[in-house]
């Protein structure tokens, strides 16, 4: 257990605090990347509604570093004990459906009466504003995916989901600058700021110039599956051994080194179609097709490790899909230690993604693993003015709650479903 003074100071973030009342994954992300920066971090769920990803790998991979505060906020009670977290904190960061937190009668003017220079964070489907029969409606990752239209660009004859958890994953990275963005702004104006992230929008922004080339011309790109939709040479191309790799040979330099090997005309050496300083072509057109024909028989000739060989031997971007055991055990995913072990309190002894962002000054580190349900309350409190007989009766109302290891495990059937924990 931990409380609000038993944060390790590190990393780039030591000091900043931020209170996440979040859930699932586009808004709780951005916490636990933080988390790992050093920033204390303090997860709130409710009694009765513990976050959905507890009970499987993807809460002690994404709430590392963190503490867990459990309280029911609807409560007089409970309330009181996350406004005292809103004094005390930074960064406020919640994800549910837009308005939910003014329905409970904690708006942002509310919330800045008591800390008025924090930074708030609303992250959720639709977002706060906008049509009111959309603002208030649910979302998942998928709804995401389908709303934004990224879900229509992908595929080949019917749209397909990209796994895993696509929205919810760019829409969590996009919440971590937005709580930065929005911490940055309290610090130089001395006054609270609030951001509404939407779902949809953290995804539809990495859609690249798609929207616009649909909006401004009304050019719709075709489904391709692992062909590019635009671009010649940027694509999956199938090997004489029948494995696939991607090649990217665009750009001046590379289409100079790259021509020659598949049997094309280095650019500006008189040929009409490849005029000096050639970076590239539609591949819906005569030249991209003509490139896409050189491609594809050279590709036909050679297998996938003779491909990739003379490709890298050329500085060509390529790189052959790998499995998850390419990944763990490739030497370089191990040098940067993109992988590494820690405890965690409910799986006990794990292997999984490390500290992505390599800081040189104040570098990040994994110091706990993510909380079991409420196991920090009574540091918390206490440090937070209560008395042992107080926090003992907020237990016995049911206005805060806590699951040790043994109640996890059963309540979450981890021996069923997680395989190295069956035998314990």
């Amino acid at each position: 257990m931990a409380g609000l003074k038993d944060f390790p100071k590190f990393g780039a973030l030591a000091g900043l605090k931020i209170l996440d009342s979040g859930s699932n994954i586009a808004g709780p992300l951005g916490g636990g990347l933080l988390a790992e920066c050093g920033a204390t971090v303090i997860h709130f769920e409710g009694p009765k509604k513990p976050d959905n990803q507890r009970g499987w790998y993807g809460y002690p991979q994404n709430h590392r570093n963190q503490l867990s505060m459990v309280a029911d906020i609807k409560s007089e009670e409970g309330r009181d004990i996350f406004l005292k977290l809103i004094q005390w904190a930074d960064i406020w960061v919640e994800s549910s459906k837009g308005g939910q937190y003014d329905r409970l009668g904690l708006s942002d003017e509310e919330i800045w009466k008591v800390n008025p220079k924090i930074a708030i964070v609303h992250v959720s489907g639709y977002g706060q504003t906008g049509d009111p029969s959309y603002v208030s409606r649910a979302s998942y990752d998928a709804v995401g995916q389908a709303f934004s239209g990224y879900m229509s660009l992908n595929g080949t004859t019917e749209a397909l989901k990209i796994n895993p958890y696509l929205s919810d994953f760019a829409c969590g990275l996009t919440t971590c600058w937005a709580m930065l963005a929005c911490y940055v702004s309290t610090i130089l104006t001395g006054k609270g700021e609030s951001v509404d992230v939407a779902q949809y929008e953290a995804l539809a922004r990495i859609m690249d110039g798609r929207v616009m080339q649909f909006a401004t011309d009304g050019v719709k790109v075709p489904r391709t599956g692992n062909k590019d939709g635009q671009a010649a040479l940027f694509s999956f191309y199938t090997c004489k051994d029948k494995r696939t790799i991607f090649i990217g040979m665009t750009g001046a330099e590379v289409c100079k080194r790259g021509f020659p090997i598949i049997g094309l005309p280095v650019p500006g050496s008189g040929d009409p179609d490849f005029p000096e300083g050639f970076t590239g072509w539609l591949i819906d057109s005569p030249v991209g097709r003509r490139m896409e024909a050189a491609m594809e028989a050279y590709v036909a000739e050679h297998t996938m490790e003779e491909v990739e060989a003379v490709m890298q031997e050329n500085q060509i971007p390529c790189q052959r899909v790998y499995e998850l055991e390419d990944c763990i055990s490739d030497p370089h995913w191990k040098a940067r230690e993109t992988i590494t072990e820690w405890d965690d309190p409910m799986l006990g002894h794990v292997t999984g993604l490390g500290l992505i962002n390599k800081f040189k000054n104040n570098p990040s580190k994994i110091w706990r693993g993510a909380p079991l349900f409420g196991m920090d309350n009574r540091d918390i409190l206490r440090d937070l003015g209560y008395t042992d007989e107080e926090i003992d009766g907020l237990y016995a109302k049911g206005i805060t709650n806590e699951f040790d290891r043994d109640t996890t495990i059963k309540r979450y059937r981890l021996k069923e479903v997680i395989p190295h924990m069956k035998d314990e």
